[in-house]
């Protein structure tokens, strides 16, 4: 069965951060923000990254987008892929440059959407004819994201599709560790014979 996205979830712009900061910053309540980097640095198995941060102005606390675990985001702008946040990016500010999505209880896996949004060959389609354009900056809409169609299969052939792309990326980022591990070694190993002469 095939679903409008906008009728099984919440979709929620990001946070234009010029609009919630404070007039005086010490006025302000600090938070970090999520990064387009970060998702870049994880995908490429990079723990070890700065997490920006900025000042929200007290009044503004509740009309801030805060990411939340097995939430997904979708970059809108450099990055148009779908995320399954983990717990480490728990109460950061998603910024304008992402779209969160929370599904209804129940009715979406979010590792199978994440699947399906970035691997899918019909919503790949979809998703290069949205980002087609003059402009330099190629810009995913959030019209484009409410209006896809998702195929939604059980919820248990849903979680065994979401769990094969989850095993799938955790290999993929143990390889890259593995393969920074060799270098390392092997580069060690250069630098000791080198002594050595």
């Amino acid at each position: 069965m095939e679903l409008l996205l906008e009728q099984i979830s919440r979709i929620t712009h990001g946070v234009v951060l010029n609009r919630v900061k404070p007039k005086i910053q010490n006025e302000g309540i600090e938070y970090p923000i999520l990064s387009i980097s970060q998702l870049l640095d994880e995908e490429n198995g990079i723990r070890d990254y700065e997490v920006p941060s900025v000042f929200v102005d007290k009044k503004k606390e509740n009309n801030l987008n805060l990411a939340k675990e097995n939430s997904i985001v979708i970059g809108l702008t450099s990055f148009h892929r779908a995320v399954v946040l983990e717990k480490q990016h728990e109460g950061k500010i998603i910024p304008s440059n992402f779209v969160s999505i929370e599904f209804t209880d129940g009715i979406m896996d979010p590792y199978y959407f994440a699947w399906y949004f970035n691997e899918h060959p019909e919503i790949k389609a979809q998703r290069s004819i949205a980002i087609q354009g003059n402009s330099s900056v190629k810009v995913l809409s959030i019209h484009m994201i409410r209006q896809l169609m998702i195929e939604c299969p059980d919820l248990s052939t849903q979680m065994s599709i979401g769990k094969l792309y989850y095993y799938q990326k955790r290999k993929q980022l143990l390889l890259m560790e593995k393969m920074e591990l060799e270098r390392s070694v092997l580069t060690e190993e250069m630098m000791q014979r080198l002594k050595k002469i």
